[in-house]
């Protein structure tokens, strides 16, 4: 019987952490993924990832390491359009990525828009970096084992 109480509360637990999600924080303007890949195997990993979902990688260089993608329209239906740019910073097994974003709101354009998420209400600014989110979410998952952490203040 005790076994059985413990095998539930266990499958609870592990649902109950599985499925709460990241909560970001407000301010948060970078997204830091820590793992224990090799610089150069990130660096590959993440430029091989950002060109299957679509990205394409306009400056790159592993020694400095950084990764700056192309825009990319990442809007979903019933949403204003917005493009991101992906900039990755990769040092010391762990990627930094920021953005920044374009779109056209009610006839006002908006380029170069760092991406940040401010909590509450929309914008170029929260709806880049809500769609840079998943995106870092995505290439994470095919990472092994890594963690993610959003980052506050300056550079």
């Amino acid at each position: 019987m005790k076994s059985g109480l413990y095998l539930f509360l266990l499958l609870l637990l592990a649902t109950v952490g599985y499925s709460q999600s990241d909560k970001i924080p407000k301010g948060a303007n970078r997204i830091e993924v820590s793992t224990t890949l090799s610089d150069s195997a990130l660096f590959d990993m993440i430029s091989f990832r950002l060109e299957s979902v679509g990205f394409f990688i306009e400056q790159s260089n592993l020694e400095k390491g950084y990764i700056i993608t192309e825009y990319k329209n990442v809007n979903k239906p019933d949403t204003d359009p917005i493009s991101i740019k992906v900039i990755v910073g990769i040092s010391s097994n762990k990627a930094v990525f920021r953005g920044q974003g374009d779109a056209e709101v009610l006839g006002y354009k908006y380029t170069n828009v760092p991406l940040v998420y401010r909590g509450s209400g929309s914008g170029v600014e929260k709806s880049g970096f809500v769609s840079l989110t998943e995106l870092v979410k995505k290439i994470s998952k095919t990472i092994g084992t890594s963690s993610i952490n959003y980052l506050t203040g300056s550079n």
